[in-house]
């Protein structure tokens, strides 16, 4: 169940007020730091994505089967995502707004999803593992389930 507290701690910093000053550094940064963002992660994740559950990924196959699919856990919120071809996007059911990169932590290594918050503060979403044009299907960090989206 850790996925719904990060879920609420995203959605308190998406109500709390942030002042001008902020929103301009945030623009001022995000112009020069986010231009080739979804690059690294390719233009397969570029769109709007809606949350449709968690599903534990049971043989450790970074998969998502058909058996563990019945399983799926869906969330008591419709989580929503947008990520821009130039790195900004909105994310969770306020719309927050912020910045994102998809970057492999290690060479070689898939993207690992990482959203910041206006106040340029990281939230670790995990590691892509597929992208289709319908579903994106995210590796929680540090455990074994996996977040599934469908694209709007």
């Amino acid at each position: 169940m850790k996925h719904l507290a990060f879920y609420g701690l995203i959605f308190l910093i998406a109500c709390s007020n942030n002042n001008a000053s902020e929103e301009k550094q945030l623009a001022d940064n995000s112009s020069t730091e986010t231009k080739s963002v979804a690059a690294s992660a390719g233009d397969d994740i570029v769109g709007e994505w809606e949350m449709v559950g968690f599903i534990g990924d049971t043989n450790d196959n970074l998969q998502i089967d058909e058996d563990e699919r019945k399983n799926l856990k869906t969330p008591s919120f419709k989580d929503y995502m947008k990520l821009n071809s130039n790195g900004t996007g909105l994310f969770t059911v306020a719309r927050m707004e912020g910045r994102y990169e998809a970057k492999p932590k290690e060479s070689g290594g898939k993207p690992y999803l990482t959203w910041y918050d206006k106040a340029n503060g990281p939230h670790p979403m995990g590691t892509i593992i597929k992208v289709t044009k319908e579903e994106l299907h995210i590796k929680e960090p540090g455990g074994d389930g996996l977040f599934l989206w469908k694209r709007l």
